[in-house]
């Protein structure tokens, strides 16, 4: 679509979600030290135990969260806007479908040659589901989302028991050199693929939150819901930091609970991220809000222009990250990773994320959508392009 008819929210807050993305993933490549919950080393400074409650109390397992309530939001616009086209609702499903399967590849690819943490591929795989489900009820909605969120409960968990054994530490496996680290992003993806089910029902929550609110416009009439957006941001912002503090506090070292606590902290930490995404979520509903109320020539500041240009071109600039991660982090390239802390990672995210926007901005004033996005559609629609 032209960029004056695509809706600003959805773009400004995938904009600020792809920042907590890029701060979320940058402690994955630290290599050679010892990690505890959320992954991080347990020896860290006082500037990498400053990053790590920052990072650990507002970024992770809230940005995802988000990024995944956006993607189930996004596709009830496509469905809305096919059924606008006058194309009838199963060859709607059909092109969905389609779609999603080329988003499985594009994320296949990119744990093969880039990054084992992708999320496209299972991003791929809840579309084909979301495709499938394209003209069920919110009733079955909020069934389905409901009888599912035990798994996204019981998964989140996990991460308060920190990292686990390190990849170098698989019999004859080294990351440290180009062919290991290959070795090791194929086997994760056969992990992935073999797991995909799993990986599905954690994320349908999520999904069942953005397909509800996406099929009430919340965003495409902010206005209309500004007592909805005020509510999940005075509610869902203090819930989330008490939420997240407990694991936050075990993650630096000033407790060290059983493993068992651990992982409780894991499951409040992980449930209490999908409400501060609900709150950046409201945050940006609530700014756009009175954007509205100010007129529609209300004009964008550099900032907000600057968001909305990453949030058009998301899978170009999530994808663009790994790129620039991986030959500044991973051991076998520069290997800036190794030995590192927290805070230099951090920075490093920050520097990456910015590099994105720059693109983005270069290429909105050139006109021209992001080349991830172009391929996504020439795959998707074929050569000929619909009206």
């Amino acid at each position: 679509m032209p960029a004056a008819e695509r809706l600003l929210a959805p773009d400004l807050a995938r904009g600020v979600a792809l920042l907590g993305i890029a701060l979320a993933n940058a402690v994955y490549y630290i290599d050679d030290r010892v990690t505890g919950p959320l992954a991080r080393p347990v020896d860290g400074s006082v500037g990498d135990r400053v990053a790590d409650v920052l990072v650990g109390t507002f970024v992770d397992n809230r940005a995802f969260p988000l990024f995944t309530i956006l993607f189930a939001y996004g596709f009830t616009v496509l469905l809305r806007r096919q059924a606008a086209l006058g194309v009838p609702g199963p060859r709607a499903r059909a092109l969905l479908l389609r779609r999603s399967l080329w988003v499985a590849a594009l994320g296949a690819a990119h744990i093969v040659l880039l990054f084992e943490g992708d999320v496209l591929f299972s991003y791929g795989c809840l579309g084909v589901l979301l495709a499938l489900l394209y003209a069920a009820s919110d009733r079955t909605w909020v069934v389905l989302g409901g009888a599912l969120a035990i798994v996204f409960v019981g998964a989140s968990g996990v991460d308060g028991l920190g990292a686990g054994a390190a990849a170098t530490d698989l019999p004859g496996l080294d990351t440290g050199t180009v062919l290991g680290a290959l070795a090791f992003r194929v086997l994760a993806l056969v992990l992935l693929v073999v797991g995909s089910p799993f990986n599905v029902a954690t994320f349908v929550s999520l999904a069942a939150i953005g397909t509800l609110l996406g099929r009430r416009q919340v965003l495409e009439r902010a206005a209309e819901h500004l007592p909805l957006f005020r509510r999940l941001v005075l509610v869902g912002l203090p819930v989330s930091v008490l939420g997240a503090l407990p694991l936050v506090l075990a993650a630096v070292q000033a407790w060290q609970p059983p493993g068992w606590a651990l992982y409780l902290l894991g499951v409040l930490h992980g449930t209490t991220g999908v409400v501060g995404a609900l709150a950046t979520f409201g945050l940006v509903g609530w700014f756009v809000a009175h954007r509205e109320r100010a007129g529609a020539a209300a004009p964008r500041g550099p900032v907000v222009h600057a968001l909305a240009a990453v949030g058009q071109r998301s899978l170009t600039c999530y994808l663009l990250q790994s790129v620039l991660f991986v030959p500044l982090l991973s051991p076998w390239a520069l290997g800036l990773g190794t030995g590192a802390g927290t805070l230099f990672v951090s920075l490093v995210a920050v520097g990456v994320w910015l590099v994105t926007v720059l693109v983005a901005v270069l290429l909105d004033r050139a006109g021209r959508p992001g080349p991830a996005e172009q391929l996504l559609r020439r795959l998707t629609y074929g050569r000929r392009q619909p009206a």
